[in-house]
């Protein structure tokens, strides 16, 4: 966890990331702590813009944020397309927040939550366990990122 905390960080601060302002926005937007987007957008992608992941239940995510194919749908009522998700950072930031602004609608602001991002909101046992498994990958890049944080300010 070290290693993949400190390429992160490298990576990050560094400012090879150019979408880094649109954490803040779509943070400053929804309410929700910029920090804590980039801990999802970096377990989701490793902070690629335009790659695509398999997901063996719904087809795949894509860019940043992992946006669900499952949702692909919905977007298009938007004039969202596949292809705008993997070629515009920040429209991916935007709708990778406005996803999980619904899971905090729906269960609180609470890590659970974050776990309904990657894992879906179906009641079961094994949902559950992998909400959980999820939640605790992001707080550990999340505490990462504020440590870090921290340490730069003191």
């Amino acid at each position: 966890m070290k290693r993949i905390t400190l390429t992160f960080l490298s990576l990050f601060f560094s400012g090879m990331l150019n979408a880094t302002d649109c954490f803040d926005l779509a943070g400053r937007d929804y309410h929700i702590d910029p920090d804590l987007l980039r801990a999802i957008s970096w377990n989701e992608s490793n902070l690629r813009v335009s790659i695509m992941g398999y997901n063996p239940i719904s087809g795949f995510g894509s860019g940043l944020m992992q946006v669900d194919s499952q949702h692909f749908d919905e977007l298009a009522s938007y004039g969202i397309k596949p292809e705008h998700l993997l070629s515009d950072p920040c429209l991916n930031i935007y709708t990778g927040t406005y996803y999980l602004a619904i899971a905090f609608k729906k269960w609180g602001v609470n890590w659970q939550a974050v776990g309904a991002y990657n894992a879906g909101f179906s009641i079961s046992e094994r949902q559950a366990h992998k909400r959980y498994v999820y939640a605790r990958k992001i707080e550990a890049t999340y505490r990462a990122i504020k440590n870090y944080k921290n340490s730069k300010t003191h």
